[in-house]
């Protein structure tokens, strides 16, 4: 148990991953300058401070090391973050994951199913703007990972939710893969007028109930352009850094809720580091609730 300087406590402790690679954003043709995400990231992370001081609680720290190869990169990044799962508890510690690309919530994700006890039921809730359940074949993108992850059967599509899809950047073909493939979709529009964070509580609830770890995958594209824009792929409509910071809060008082991974900053398209400190803070929320 850490202590820090004003005799608050924090339970557990965390270690955190970046992964600095676009180069599934560019498979996609998106918007370049996720490579540069997590240094920022950490850079303006590190400088947070709080009524509890998450720094003695940093146990450790990894910046995957990336090639040319998207492939080679993702299972360099797997087994990177293996190593930081097998030096928590998961029951009670965290893993901050910033991406890059979103196409790293694959290995992100991968690296926790095969590091799991036995019959243990991993699920995901991802906070998006788009579905990221693109084909991954002929070749990985961004807009890829949980397609990979579903049929690679390293996500039960039971224990999946889309929460905040937008009509309008989402085709019907990815609509009807959802559909047939059983995992809950959460539309933006039934999200509007307040209604975002008792959703969200909702859908963290239901999967509370059916799971036994469960991960939050946040694509900074699900904020409005006037929060975030420093994405590959900014929405004129989207939530609001208040209501992040407000989910992220409830995750991290659940106590069945391990990870949070951060993807698609991108520094260079940002406007006087809105992005990136939207960023930093939303992960700060989550790490003051976890570890308290």
């Amino acid at each position: 148990m850490e202590k820090d300087s004003i005799g608050n406590f924090c339970k557990g402790k965390f270690a955190s991953v970046g992964y600095p690679d676009e180069l599934g954003v560019k498979n996609v043709n998106g918007r370049l300058g996720t490579q540069a995400g997590p240094a920022r990231f950490f850079e303006i992370f590190n400088k947070l401070n709080g009524k509890v001081d998450l720094k003695p609680a940093q146990v450790a720290h990894l910046m995957v090391e990336m090639g040319e190869d998207l492939g080679a990169n993702h299972q360099q990044a797997t087994e990177d973050t293996r190593s930081l799962i097998d030096q928590m508890d998961l029951t009670q510690d965290a893993l901050l994951a910033v991406g890059g690309g979103h196409d790293y919530a694959y290995p992100w994700l991968k690296a926790f199913a095969e590091s799991k006890p036995e019959g243990m039921r991993i699920a995901c809730l991802n906070i998006d703007a788009h579905f990221d359940l693109r084909p991954y074949k002929p070749i990985m993108t961004s807009g890829s990972p949980f397609r990979r992850l579903i049929e690679e059967k390293l996500l039960n599509p039971a224990l999946f939710v889309e929460f905040g899809i937008q009509s309008h950047c989402n085709s019907a073909v990815l609509f009807q893969y959802a559909e047939d493939q059983g995992m809950s979709v959460i539309p933006f529009e039934s999200l509007r007028n307040g209604n975002a964070v008792d959703g969200f509580r909702e859908s963290l609830q239901m999967l509370h109930e059916k799971s036994d770890l469960i991960l939050i995958s946040l694509d900074l594209d699900a904020l409005s352009f006037a929060f975030a824009p420093g994405v590959s792929a900014p929405q004129a409509e989207g939530f609001t850094a208040s209501e992040v910071f407000q989910m992220l809060e409830i995750a991290g008082s659940d106590k069945k809720v391990t990870s949070l991974g951060i993807f698609e900053l991108a520094p260079a398209l940002d406007t006087q580091d809105l992005t990136s400190r939207l960023a930093a803070q939303a992960a700060w929320h989550f790490l003051s609730a976890k570890l308290q």
